[in-house]
This record gives C-alpha cells, sequence and structure tokens, in this order.
C-alpha cells in the first residue's frame, strides 16, 4: 500500500515566486521525460488554446478546471502552458511533498502549493484566491479532488473551487478602478489518454502477472473480456475472504457494494457512533479527519497508531472499489474501448501491487474549452449546489463523451 498518510503534523507549502528551475523544465519541455518514463506518454496535442490566450489577453483570471484521470495529469498541464506562454500555481496534496526530499523540492518549484486533505486548509485556499485576484499567474485546481483512474468516469465535484473562485470574483470587482479590473474565469481542460502500444503485449503482461498472483494456470483459452472479468471476480473473492470471513456469490458490482458497505460501515459505527447515509466517497473523506490527526501528532501508542493504520487502509480500499465504474466493460455504459480496456487492467494491477508494470504507450490529447464566467456574487446559504461549477462540469462530461464516442470500440476479431 502507497503511504498516502504522513504522520507529521502539515506545514504548508509555499511555491517560490521565480524558479530557475522552472524556467529550465518548462522552457525546454523537461516535464516530458518524466512523463514519458514514469506515465508512458509519447505524443501530444494541445487543442483550442486559442480560449486560455483570449481570456489572457482581456486581462482575466484564468483558473483551469480539469478532469482527474491520471497520476500523469498536473505535470502534463505543462503542455498546454507551454504553447500558451504563461505560467500557473498548482494545487497538490501534502503528502507528494514527503515522498522523498528532492520530489518534494521538485514539486515546490514547479509551481505547487501544498493542501491539506484531512481538514480545512485555510492557507492554501487564501493562496488560490490571492492568485486569482492578482492574475500574475493562473490557477490549476482538479475540482474532483482525487483521480478517478477512469477517462470515461468523473467523480461529483468537491465545494472548494467553487467557493475560491467566487470569492476572487468578488475581490476583483472590488478592484473595478485598477489596473487589475478583469474578471474570474473558468477554463474546463479535458485530458484524453488515446492508447499507441501493443495492445495485445499489454493485455498478456497484466493478466499474466494477475493470474500468476491467484496461482491459477493462464487462461489464454478465454476470450479477452470474459479473461477480464474472471480475474476481477478472483481478486474481489481475495477481499472478500479477508472481510467477510469467504468469497460472496451474486453478481460482481453487487459484490463490490456490499463489501464497501461492510467496511465502510464498521468505520463509521467506530468513528462516529452511527452508518451515515449518501455518496461512498464523500463519507470515507469525512472519516479521514477523524482519524489522520492524533496520529500526525504522534500522541497515540504503538497499538493505537497500528490500529488507525489499518482503519486508514481499510478505508483506502473502499475508495479503491469505488473507483470500479459499473459496467465498464460490458456496454452498458458506453462503448467498449482499448483503452477502457487497459485502464481497467492497469487498475487491477494497481490496487494489488501498487504499482503498473505493462509497456503501455499513450498520447495525450488536451483541450480547452470555452470560459465560463465566476459569478461575483456569494452562493445562497441554502443552496444545493453551485450552478457554476455544475456548468464547469457539464462541458468536461459533455467534451468527453464526445470524444469518446469518436474512439475505436474494441472487436475480438480485431486483435486475433
Amino acid at each position: 500500500m502507497q503511504e498516502l498518510i504522513i504522520e507529521k503534523p502539515y506545514k504548508f507549502v509555499r511555491p517560490p515566486r521565480r524558479s530557475f528551475l522552472l524556467w529550465v523544465v518548462a522552457g525546454l519541455r523537461l516535464y516530458r521525460i518524466w512523463l514519458k518514463g514514469s506515465e508512458n506518454i509519447f505524443k501530444y496535442e494541445v487543442r483550442n488554446q486559442h480560449r486560455i490566450q483570449q481570456s489572457l489577453d482581456n486581462g482575466h483570471s484564468v483558473l483551469i478546471a480539469g478532469n482527474h484521470c491520471r497520476n500523469a495529469d498536473p505535470m502534463a498541464i505543462g503542455e498546454l502552458l507551454y504553447v500558451v506562454n504563461s505560467y500557473a500555481y498548482l494545487m497538490a496534496s501534502w503528502h507528494l511533498y514527503n515522498q522523498d526530499a528532492f520530489s518534494g523540492w521538485m514539486i515546490k518549484h514547479l509551481g505547487a502549493f501544498s493542501i491539506n486533505r484531512e481538514g480545512m486548509d485555510k492557507e492554501a485556499i487564501s493562496f488560490s484566491i490571492k492568485t486569482l485576484v492578482d492574475g500574475e499567474r493562473m490557477l490549476v485546481i482538479y475540482p474532483e479532488g482525487s483521480i478517478s483512474r477512469s477517462n470515461d468516469f468523473m467523480h461529483p465535484f468537491l465545494d472548494g473551487t467553487g467557493f475560491i473562485a467566487r470569492t476572487a470574483a468578488r475581490k476583483r470587482k472590488k478592484l473595478a478602478d485598477n489596473k487589475n479590473s478583469g474578471k474570474v474565469m473558468v477554463h474546463p481542460v479535458t485530458f484524453r489518454y488515446h492508447f499507441i502500444g501493443d495492445f495485445e503485449e499489454c493485455c498478456n503482461h497484466s493478466l499474466q502477472l494477475l493470474e500468476s498472483h491467484l496461482n491459477w494456470e493462464l487462461q489464454t483459452q478465454l476470450p479477452l473480456l470474459e479473461r477480464i472479468a474472471n480475474v476481477a471476480q478472483g481478486l474481489l473473492a481475495e477481499r472478500e475472504s479477508t472481510y467477510l470471513g469467504a468469497p460472496q456469490s451474486g453478481e460482481y458490482y453487487e459484490r463490490i457494494e456490499a463489501l464497501i458497505v461492510h467496511i465502510l460501515s464498521q468505520q463509521e459505527m467506530k468513528w462516529k457512533g452511527a452508518v451515515q447515509d449518501g455518496n461512498y466517497i464523500p463519507r470515507v473523506k469525512s472519516l479521514r479527519p477523524i482519524i489522520v490527526p492524533d496520529l500526525a501528532k504522534g500522541i497515540l501508542n504503538e497499538e493505537e497508531a497500528a490500529g488507525r493504520r489499518q482503519d486508514l487502509f481499510d478505508l483506502n480500499l473502499v475508495q479503491q472499489l469505488c473507483y470500479y465504474p459499473i459496467d465498464y466493460l460490458a456496454g452498458t455504459t458506453g462503448k467498449v474501448t482499448r483503452e477502457r480496456i487497459i485502464e481497467t487492467l492497469e487498475r487491477l494491477e494497481e490496487d494489488l501491487t501498487d504499482q503498473i508494470t505493462m509497456p503501455r504507450r499513450f498520447k495525450l490529447v488536451i483541450d480547452v474549452l470555452d470560459a465560463v464566467e465566476v459569478p461575483a456574487e456569494k452562493l445562497p446559504r441554502d443552496a444545493d449546489c453551485d450552478p457554476m461549477m455544475d456548468e464547469v462540469r457539464d462541458r468536461l462530461w459533455e467534451n468527453l463523451m464526445q470524444s469518446a464516442q469518436a474512439m475505436e470500440a474494441y472487436h475480438a476479431e480485431s486483435d486475433g
């Protein structure tokens, strides 16, 4: 399990206003080296960058809001910034600064500032608002708050992005008589990853790894989608044995939901005294700020600390299970593409080993959508949603679905 909980008190990390490292990495596109080596991105295309350029030329502050389906997204935004010849500040989870000293230093100097995932981070919010008010750089936020791991699926947006944008818009409106009189504009930006590698090699690589883990003979006689389904059910049965005592019967996604409910209900009873209602991901996120702070402060004895680490491990499993979109390879929620198959195998492999080893290759297409103007008014206290952010999400989703429709459907005979 990757170490996502840093057991020390949070401290806000502010990026330098000027950085020679940023100038070199951005100007020479050195970020491509990391993206090729770590995320297997070999080709790039940026579309409609003129829309951001127009907003910048009109003196507006720009907030880039993208879908977040891969680890590559934050670094890959460098390709967009390169073609518009501009810099940006990026919001990044604090745990990324604590993986190792070099990575923390690099992230900071490339323009990322930290956000505390375990509670209200006033410094990060203030820095974000100030960035948009000043307009010196663009601001990049991924409103889903976590990686969806699926290019044809998006999580609900968290509330913070709309609050930041609206607060900045109100402050900029007060500067109407000054040179910084522009508005705040949100530009939805989609990241679409097209698979360009050897499809059969990638599938066989992952399936051999997964079937070997399950101590199965290689199931090469089966059709690909059936083989993947069998592996997925075998891995789910392992988890059911751990948490429920034995593999369960029934339909695959019903079993996933039953396991989610079992683990999450136990955690909510332990930490909140009652089982909660609503979407699973927000419920997981609401538990982490209860569990993490004392662990990070180092005030627990080893038995208590070990118990909380296990609870966080269990909650992370719940979150992983939530990231398997229903019927993603069944064709009932959009056409089955090679990209969806590769994503599913990546997810299975990563959940098992914490890394992806298949020799995949991608082309990244970044598409800038029309700007959404941010109102300078506060939301009503009783508002259930932010219409401005709903529009941002709708535009992202529409673009992703249009690009998905243009992709080639997978046909088993094409790989025979």
